[in-house]
This record gives structure tokens, C-alpha cells and sequence, in this order.
């Protein structure tokens, strides 16, 4: 495949995942508008909820589809679904009709970081380390610049053209992705594939025990159903033992370092969750600062987030391991999210910095985790190991948000910024000390 045919696949990739990133957040800054335009104030946060739980659940399901059948149907389905969602979200008419469109634009989202991050390993494969490195951190990258862009993206749209248009900018990127996709992605099904029967009964069970989970984790009143979710995947596990095609293949927990960085990855993304939604709500709340300004305080948390991306790379591509960037990576979240427990008494620019450290410290764990994760498996199971390392860092956010939203409940926005970041990074450090330090980039060459 040519440099050119592979960079337009790439772009029409990357175009994708950060649609997929923007639309998870994009609409918590128009939610005003939407309750007076939808009058459906009492419902606002299924807005939103909808979204992610469908997008989570689908991950496993699209990233086994990606072996099984290669990458560019499920691709073309998720982008498919995800437009066909986003077109008839901005033609909502009502509160329940936005609710239903988004699912169906979760259920397409799921496919776009998950199979985007499968083709981007066919694409640089590790005898091209140098592309294999810098794609997934920039794909981690454009992820970290949806999360928090989002909400900007969502106002200004709001405020300038209409809420609709959230939605209505999707299309135009989209159609352009699929048509990449359909010129220039080979259809090619995977030689060495699983062969025999669905595993129908394993997807019914994982989704349903996925969604009670984050419900239960999302909605205090709800915490009731954790116990059902949590009896439900130990059902999931039964069955998987015995599919002919699982859709989560167990052979995968036979790598050490697999179950170490999925672990890892689940920490790291709970521990980051407080700082960067309660970060700014602090200058708002506590010193009086105004939204916008509050909204700035953030920049450098993302900034140490993208410097981070760059400086795992550059290690990544000269050493070829990430087990040592993982483990100051947890050792410096944790120091940093501790030190913010007395945030009342730091100067603004001390406290700014501490959160930069944050994302600092969160940052190896974006694309050097998924790197660790793809080169601890077999080839043939590249999309169930992406699958199942998002499928953990999402529900690491529902975990790192529901306990802080429960510490804060009892204390102060400081004090359950430290014990959540300095909690999760100490615990994501002993995951990283249990994986093996092997080396990802076994073809690397000099960085430049």
C-alpha cells in the first residue's frame, strides 16, 4: 500500500475518533438550550448518558466483528450508524426522540476509537515502530482534544448557529470518512480467524451486564442494579469458557502483561476522571472566577496531556519499552493529584501546574498502554485486545466519576481530587510493576 493511500486511510481514521470524542461531550454546554427548545428538562442527562452507554457497550462487539471479519465493515457500520444518528438528532422534534437518536449514534461511535485503533496497527505494523508509536499517540491525542474540547465546540455552536448544529457538522467530515474507507480500505478477512458460531448469548449477557454496571456507577439512586450487572459478567465468563467464538476471547488473560496494562489503563483513566471535571468547577465555585476564565485553567492539564503523548512517543520509538513511562507515570499522577488536597491554600499558578503534572503523569497511558496491550497478543486478536483495553478505560471514567462524586459529597473538591488521583495512580503503579518489560518496538529505529 502506498504512503499516500495509507495517509487519506489514516485521516478518514482520525477524522472519526475525534467526531466520536466531541459528540461525548459537546452537548453538556447546550443542554440549557435543549430543555427550553425540547422541554424536557427532567430527562437532560440521558442526553448525554445515552451516548456513552451505547458507544461502551458496542466496544467488545466491534472489536471481536474487526477480527472475525476484517476492518472495514464494522467500520463503515459504525460510521454509518454514527451519521444516521447525528442527522436525525438535529432533526428531533422531542426530549425522547434526541434520547433514541443519540443511542443510535453511540451504537456507531463505538466502532470509530476501537476499530480506528485496529486499523491503524495494520496500518504500521511493528516492523514500522516509528508510524506504529506516533499513530496511537495521536489518536490518544485527539481523544484527550475531544474530551476537553467538547464542551467548548458545544457552546460556541449553540451560542452562534443552534444546538442542532452539534450534530450537523458530523455529516459533512463523515461522508468524506466513508468514502476514504470505501475507496481505499482492502475488505480482507483475517486468515488465522475464529471459526464456528456467534457468540449471540455472550454479546446479550456482556451488554446487558455493562449497562447495569454504569448505570449503577452513573445514578446514586440506582446503585442497587450493581450487584446484578456484576452477577451478570460472572455468567458472561461461564458462558465464554464454553463459545465457539467468544466474543471476548479468555485466551487473552493468559498474557500477563495483557491483564496487567488493561488493569493499568482502568486505574489510570479513574484517577485522571476528578481533575478534569471538577478542576475548573473549583475557580468557578471556590475562588470566583467566571466560567470562561475557569475553562482556561484547564489548558494546561490537556497541554501536559498532548506534551506527554509527544515525549512517550520519542522514549517509545528510542527504547522500545513503555513499562519504566508507565510507572513514573503513575508515580508522578499520584504526587500531583495529592498535592492538590491543599488546592485553598496554592497559589493559581502552583495549582495550575499541579494539574499539568497530572496530565503529565496520565499521559503514557493513552497511547503507550495501547501499544503494550496490541504486542501482548496474538495477531489475530489485535481488535478484542483494543476492545477490551477502551471497553476498561471507560468504565475506569464511570468508576473514577461515581467515587468522586460520592467524596465529594463528604468533603472538598481538593481534597477528593488527591484521594481519587493519588488512590487510583498508586494501585495503577502496581499493575505496571506486575507486567512483563517487553519490547513493543522490536524493529524500531532512531527517532527523529
Amino acid at each position: 500500500m502506498t504512503e499516500r493511500r495509507k495517509l487519506l486511510i489514516l485521516l478518514a481514521t482520525l477524522a472519526g475518533v475525534l467526531l466520536s470524542a466531541l459528540d461525548g461531550t459537546a452537548t453538556s454546554t447546550a443542554m440549557p438550550k435543549i430543555a427550553e427548545q425540547l422541554h424536557g428538562a427532567g430527562s437532560l442527562t440521558w442526553v448525554t448518558t445515552a451516548y456513552l452507554l451505547a458507544s461502551t457497550v458496542t466496544i467488545p462487539v466491534y472489536g471481536r466483528l474487526a477480527d472475525l471479519h476484517g476492518r472495514k465493515l464494522p467500520l463503515l457500520t459504525g460510521l454509518t450508524l454514527f451519521l444516521a444518528g447525528s442527522a436525525l438528532c438535529a432533526a428531533a422534534g422531542s426530549m425522547s426522540q434526541l434520547i433514541a437518536f443519540r443511542t443510535v449514534q453511540g451504537i456507531g461511535a463505538g466502532a470509530l476509537m476501537t476499530v480506528g485503533m485496529t486499523l491503524v496497527r495494520d496500518l504500521y505494523p511493528p516492523e514500522q515502530s516509528t508510524g506504529l508509536a506516533r499513530m496511537q499517540t495521536l489518536m490518544a491525542g485527539l481523544m484527550v482534544v475531544g474530551f476537553i474540547g467538547g464542551p467548548l465546540e458545544g457552546g460556541l455552536l449553540t451560542d452562534h448557529l443552534g444546538w442542532r448544529w452539534i450534530f450537523l457538522v458530523n455529516l459533512p467530515v463523515g461522508v468524506a470518512a466513508i468514502a476514504v474507507v470505501t475507496a481505499l480500505v482492502p475488505h480482507r478477512r483475517p486468515e488465522d480467524r475464529d471459526t464456528g458460531r456467534f457468540d449471540t448469548a455472550g454479546v446479550l449477557l456482556l451488554t446487558a451486564a455493562i449497562s447495569l454496571v454504569l448505570v449503577a456507577l452513573g445514578a446514586g439512586h440506582a446503585r442497587a442494579l450493581l450487584p446484578v450487572g456484576l452477577a451478570l459478567l460472572v455468567a458472561f465468563v461461564v458462558v465464554e469458557r464454553r463459545a465457539d467464538v467468544p466474543i471476548v476471547p479468555l485466551r487473552l488473560f493468559g498474557s500477563r502483561t495483557f491483564s496487567a496494562v488493561t488493569v493499568a489503563g482502568f486505574l489510570f483513566t479513574a484517577a485522571s476522571m476528578p481533575v478534569g471535571l471538577f478542576f475548573g468547577l473549583y475557580f468557578q465555585q471556590v475562588r470566583g472566577f467566571g466560567a470562561t476564565a475557569a475553562g482556561l485553567m484547564v489548558i494546561p492539564l490537556m497541554a501536559g496531556m498532548l506534551i506527554g503523548n509527544r515525549l512517550t512517543a520519542l522514549v517509545v520509538l528510542r527504547t522500545g519499552h513503555v513499562k519504566g513511562l508507565l510507572a513514573a507515570g503513575a508515580m508522578l499522577t499520584s504526587a500531583a493529584s495529592a498535592s492538590l488536597a491543599a488546592i485553598d491554600a496554592l497559589p493559581v499558578w502552583l495549582a495550575i501546574t499541579c494539574a499539568g503534572l497530572i496530565g503529565l503523569g496520565t499521559a503514557p497511558a493513552m497511547g503507550g498502554i495501547a501499544i503494550a496491550a496490541q504486542m501482548s497478543v496474538e495477531r489475530r486478536d489485535t481488535g478484542a485486545a483494543t476492545a477490551g483495553l477502551n471497553l476498561l478505560k471507560q468504565l475506569g471514567g464511570s468508576t473514577g466519576l461515581a467515587v468522586g462524586q460520592a467524596l465529594l459529597g463528604a468533603g472538598s473538591i481538593g481534597t477528593t481530587i488527591a484521594a481519587v488521583g493519588a488512590v487510583g495512580g498508586l494501585l495503577a503503579l502496581g499493575a505496571v510493576l506486575a507486567m512483563e518489560d517487553l519490547d513493543v518496538m522490536p524493529a524500531r529505529v532512531p527517532a527523529r
